[in-house]
This record gives structure tokens, C-alpha cells and sequence, in this order.
């Protein structure tokens, strides 16, 4: 039928509508036309049963008479507006207050249908499906504001999860587990910080050479691997891919990170190319970042303790 309408995909709830009007025979009349309809009525007969009507449920779609007794139309919508302001409100008033009926309007009414009601499908049915319509609209605007708030909470749940699991929380972890370390514990804490079982190789320099001096997954080369330290002379380089055979058994390929710790080269740190555990190379530059600063001041340290 006409007056059945779904307000939620999910259920099969009729429109419920609370008519308030002080004319017993136009709510008798009202109401007898809308259960026809399939609509769900309560009714009051002033605006103090119809406040109390609205406490115990909400309705989807009020009418109220404009001009009742003790509590005129206005004052019920302004407590309907305070106490549930997601219902629809349909102002019904004569001719002679069609001006009350806008400033209703301005209070948060949907609309308004002039008295006597003649033809009940066209000026009233029609009033307040359209009503039913908008309130339902409303809720669905609500709902998908609520999905797109939780949507954002947990992007942005996954992006403080991502954060702590990069190249931020590696560096701000190892700086915390390395600013105590000794010397003899340095080289392999700065190795640990390197994820999976990626071979790894930590130079230390020595002088004007580069000495392999711990290994992770890996064996420590053979003394030829001993690198000049002129090898590396821009502080800006990132990193260097290519062929270093004897660094890596079986494996000639290795990406070199050196460390540069204010414009001087502390050390490198060789990774094995090929190997699938291997992280992304911002990843490990990060990593390498944070040992240059940790090398460079332990050679600070040094140089204050011997000078």
C-alpha cells in the first residue's frame, strides 16, 4: 500500500506518525485514513499528551495542529526539537496563521498542510511520505557519517601500526637499545636491528682502512675484503649495488650502505643483494643512518678520553 514504507533495508518497520490536534473528529479522521494506509498512529488530543507521547517513542513524522489550547503548535515544536530533533514535524493550520505556519518552519518544521484537509492522499499522504523520506535520508547520512569516521580511525590505526613497524620506530628503537652500548656490544646490536636473517657485514674503520668486524648470517670475508677508505668519499651517497666477490659465499652480489657521521666515512655496512629477507633499501638506509650517528659518537667519546 501507499503508506508502507521500509525505513531500514534491514527490517521491515513501518512509517510511524504521531498526529497532536484538540479537533477529535479531524485526528479520528486523520488517523482511521493513515492504519488504512498501513501507517502506524498514535494521537494526542493536546501538546502535553502529544510531549509525553513523544517520551515514551519517538515517531517518525509528527502533525501538530498550529492553534491547541494551553500549549499552542510552536511551543510543541520547540520541545520536539529539543527532546528528539530527528523527528519530522508537519505543521497543520488554517489559512487565517499561515504566517505562524512559516516562522514554524524556521523552527525546524518540514512543512505544514493548510485545514480543512480535502483530499487526503495529494495533501496529506503525500506531506508526509516526503517527510518520512527526508528523515530517512537524514539517517542514512548519519550512518555512512558514522562508517567513514570509523573508516578514518582505522586508516589512521593502520598508519601509526605502519609507522612503528618503519623506518621511524627501526631508527628511534636502536638509537634507544645502542645510546648505553659500549664499544665491544656496538657492533652487534647494530647488526640486530637489521629484520629477518638478511646476511649482513658491519666495517668498522680503522684508520685509512675499513675493517670487516662482525657478520650476521654470514661469515666474516677473508682479509682481502679489507676496503680502502677513499672507496667511499661522498657523503651524500645513499647506497651502492654491484659485485664485491669474496664478501658474501657463493654470492658476489652486495648493496653498501656507508656511514658517514659528520662528512666523515665511520664505517659501511654490507648486505647481502640477492638474499630474498633483504628490506627495502630506505629501511636500511635508516638503519645505516642511525649507526653512523651512534659510530661517530662513539668515536667522539674516543678521541675526548685519549686527548
Amino acid at each position: 500500500m501507499a503508506g508502507l514504507i521500509t525505513m531500514n533495508p534491514s527490517s521491515s518497520t513501518e512509517l510511524e506518525v504521531l498526529v497532536i490536534d484538540d479537533d477529535p473528529f479531524l485526528r479520528e479522521t486523520v488517523q482511521l485514513f493513515l492504519e488504512s494506509e498501513g501507517f502506524r498512529v498514535r494521537s494526542a488530543s493536546d501538546g502535553e499528551k502529544g510531549i509525553e507521547l513523544l517520551n515514551q517513542q519517538e515517531p517518525d513524522v509528527a502533525l501538530i495542529d498550529l492553534r491547541m489550547p494551553r500549549l499552542n503548535g510552536i511551543d510543541v515544536l520547540r520541545e520536539f526539537k529539543k527532546i528528539a530533533p530527528e523527528v519530522e514535524v508537519v505543521m497543520a493550520t488554517g489559512a487565517a496563521t499561515l504566517e505562524s505556519a512559516l516562522s514554524a518552519m524556521k523552527l525546524g518544521a518540514y512543512s505544514y498542510i493548510e485545514k480543512p484537509i480535502v483530499d487526503l492522499q495529494k495533501d496529506l499522504l503525500d506531506v508526509l511520505l516526503r517527510a518520512a523520506e527526508r528523515r530517512k535520508l537524514r539517517q542514512t547520512n548519519r550512518d555512512l557519517q558514522g562508517q567513514l569516521q570509523l573508516t578514518r580511525h582505522q586508516l589512521e590505526a593502520e598508519q601509526r601500526k605502519r609507522r612503528t613497524e618503519g623506518v621511524g620506530f627501526v631508527v628511534d628503537q636502536m638509537l634507544r637499545k645502542i645510546a648505553a652500548a659500549t664499544e665491544d656490544q656496538l657492533e652487534n646490536l647494530i647488526l640486530s636491528t637489521i629484520p629477518g636473517d638478511c646476511p649482513a657485514i658491519l666495517y668498522i674503520r680503522r684508520d685509512r682502512l675499513l675493517i670487516p668486524c662482525s657478520a650476521k648470517s654470514a661469515q666474516l670475508p677473508a682479509e682481502h675484503c679489507v676496503l680502502p677508505v677513499d672507496r667511499f668519499t661522498d657523503p651524500g651517497e645513499r647506497w651502492r649495488e654491484g659485485d664485491f666477490p669474496g664478501l658474501f659465499q657463493h654470492r658476489a652480489g652486495a648493496l653498501m650502505l656507508p656511514l658517514f657521521w659528520l662528512g666523515r666515512l665511520e664505517g659501511l655496512l654490507a648486505i647481502e643483494a640477492s638474499s630474498s629477507q633483504k628490506p627495502s633499501h630506505s629501511l636500511l638506509r635508516a638503519a645505516a643512518d642511525a649507526s653512523a650517528a651512534l659510530l661517530g659518537s662513539l668515536a667522539t667519546r674516543s678521541s675526548a678520553a685519549t686527548g
